[in-house]
């Protein structure tokens, strides 16, 4: 049950630094053209896992601090940075095809499910 807890308490605070990140950077770089607070927390968490990941296997730290800040808390934050994650291991490991499959996969099709889901809303709503 702790392990659970970790990751919720994590995911809780990494979406309240989501929603704080996001909007105080909207607000200072309005372009009007780009969500710029939605990349700049993408970015920000895949250096977070980035570095967090390659400091925890150089340690051996403690599985329930890795839930929390990685799992829990960059869960929270942004999936974005365990997709990147997960596609840079597929390179890493040699796996081209995988990794060029995550990345359409991921980009590709959570597009097109967006807008499935729209098309589903107009029709069940109307």
């Amino acid at each position: 049950m702790l392990v659970y807890f970790l990751i919720f308490v994590g995911g809780g605070i990494g979406a309240a630094f989501r929603y704080i990140t996001s909007n105080f950077i909207n607000s200072v770089f309005n372009t009007g053209k780009l969500t710029l607070g939605t990349i700049f927390v993408n970015c920000l968490g895949a250096l977070l896992i980035g570095f967090l990941v390659n400091m925890f296997d150089l340690n051996n730290a403690n599985m329930k601090l890795r839930l929390l800040l990685i799992t829990g808390f960059l869960g929270g934050y942004t999936t974005f940075s365990a997709y990147s994650l997960e596609t840079v291991q597929y390179f890493l490991n040699g796996n081209i095809k995988q990794a060029l499959l995550n990345i359409f996969l991921s980009n590709i099709l959570c597009i097109i499910f967006v807008f499935v889901g729209m098309y589903v809303n107009r029709i069940v709503i109307r």
